[in-house]
């Protein structure tokens, strides 16, 4: 069998990457394929497979599921003809990539890439892609999401109130460090790009000056731009007695946005150098994470948050884990399969980026380092691989997980044979891998990497062919 072929056969379900579509049978499949892929470009980009059986769906297993495009010629130049509609156009998505198989049958795949700067529409509607089927946006989603996915930028926005509340510490900082004679803050602002004149013609600071240079920017912006930190004395939040199971009272960081990554750093990493009692046990929980994977995580979450969405960024510390929520998407081309492999050809917060720079000690060099730093620091420390999850009950922040735990053995075994063999992976060949004869056992160990969000589960299609996959696996 052709590899490729191989390969689409070889997916288990569909889910939020990926459609099937056959050409027969089925009412409105024209209309149903141009929103999946308006879905999809607004979404995380995807793949439709046009001409072989949806698996979960289908009775048939395997090569008989392949109809090919020749099932319905005329529904699939209706659909090249539909998708010059999509408004703003989709590039590059017509004719599709077409695969022959055994010379009577053609699969085609329109792939498609997440769109960078705005919403895909089709006949007015603006559509997502979720874990199964799709999505229609309201209005007020479209305004929330278009700040989540970037489109829309906070930092930028002109804020009413005097000027003169940034000539604080932090700006003269900042002014000293780029050998700006000191002078009127409005002109300063004003030929930095930190300020615009407003309707009125008067000089207004943008949102990012406010973060940068204000001394309590949540009181004069609308929006929560802190930092809220918890402790927690188990694996996950629990209510016990009446209250939840924090190990302190939750601890809240403000001030400019410089301030708020270093003390965020001082006060977390001396939360994890001191560990935490367990109570009525006597133990002491340790926690095992590099200082740097720390600082980045923080910093990186800071810098790039979604400052429009009114909730403040949280970092939660539980026995096994360090997570770190950050209020917005993934922006520009960035995806959760590669994150800290590309470079991100725009920022959420442009201004905010380009002038943290410009402090004596800045907290990034804007070099895309971040993400591949914490990578290599996780592995040379031999733990497990940072995780990166979209959080799926409101669907506009990024939740980044560390854990605590040293890798062991049979997940080095797993995930070399996942990035260097075969994309999929069930019970039967874990057994195989780690010549482990009891099912169950491989199901707890499968489960709780899926649990982690090192492994994707893929929906279950039989009782036996349940499959696993590398969050990264899907590559666009």
């Amino acid at each position: 069998m052709d590899e490729r072929i191989k390969e689409i056969i070889d997916i288990p379900s569909e889910d939020r990457l990926t459609e099937f579509k056959r050409l027969g049978g089925e009412s409105r499949i024209v209309s149903k394929t141009i929103e999946t892929i308006v879905a999809m470009a607004n979404t995380e980009g995807g793949q439709i497979i046009l001409g072989v059986d949806d698996p979960e769906k289908s009775r048939l297993k395997g090569e008989k599921r392949i109809f090919g495009i020749e099932e319905n010629k005329e529904l699939f130049d209706e659909i090249g003809r539909e998708i010059s509609r999509i408004t703003s156009p989709l590039n590059n998505l017509w004719p599709p990539e077409l695969i022959e198989y055994n010379k009577e049958k053609t699969i085609a795949v329109i792939n498609i890439s997440k769109s960078t700067d705005n919403f895909h529409q089709i006949d007015n509607q603006v559509f997502i892609r979720l874990e199964k089927g799709n999505k229609r946006l309201t209005p007020h989603e479209i305004v929330k999401l278009s700040y989540a996915k970037g489109f829309s930028q906070a930092d930028k926005e002109l804020v009413d109130i005097d000027v003169e509340l940034l000539n604080t510490q932090s700006y003269k900082n900042w002014i000293l460090n780029r050998g700006i004679p000191e002078s009127d803050i409005s002109d300063v602002l004003l030929n930095t790009g930190l300020a615009r004149r407003n309707e009125s013609n008067i000089i207004k600071p943008t949102a990012a000056a406010v973060m940068l240079f204000a001394l309590y920017p949540s009181d004069l912006l609308d929006t929560k731009c802190e930092i809220r930190i918890f402790q927690y004395l188990d694996k996950e939040e629990k209510i016990v007695s009446d209250t939840l199971n924090y190990s302190s009272v939750p601890h809240t960081i403000k001030g400019p946005v410089i301030k708020q990554i270093k003390d965020a750093h001082d006060y977390v990493l001396n939360l994890l150098k001191a560990g935490m009692r367990i109570p009525d046990s006597g133990f002491i929980n340790t926690y095992t994470l590099p200082e740097r994977t720390v600082k980045e995580a923080i910093t990186n979450a800071v810098i790039h948050r979604d400052y429009y969405i009114k909730r403040p960024l949280e970092i939660r510390i539980f026995t096994d884990r360090i997570e770190v929520e950050s209020p917005g998407l993934f922006p520009s081309n960035i995806t959760q399969s590669n994150i800290g492999k590309v470079r991100a050809e725009s920022y959420r917060n442009n201004l905010i980026v380009k002038h943290l720079r410009e402090f004596p000690v800045p907290p990034n060099l804007d070099q895309n380092e971040g993400i591949k730093l914490l990578r290599k620091e996780m592995n040379d420390a031999n733990l497990f691989p940072p995780v990166f999850l979209i959080n799926k009950s409101s669907q506009d922040s990024i939740i980044l997980k560390l854990y605590f735990g040293k890798r062991n053995t049979e997940w080095n075994i797993i995930s070399n044979y996942l990035s260097a063999k075969e994309k999929y992976i069930n019970n039967e060949k874990v057994r195989d891998l780690l010549n482990e004869p009891k099912l169950y056992k491989v199901s707890r160990l499968l489960s709780k990497w899926n649990d982690m969000g090192i492994l994707i589960k893929l929906e279950k299609i039989g009782t036996k062919s349940v499959r696993y996959r590398l969050p990264e696996s899907f590559e666009n």
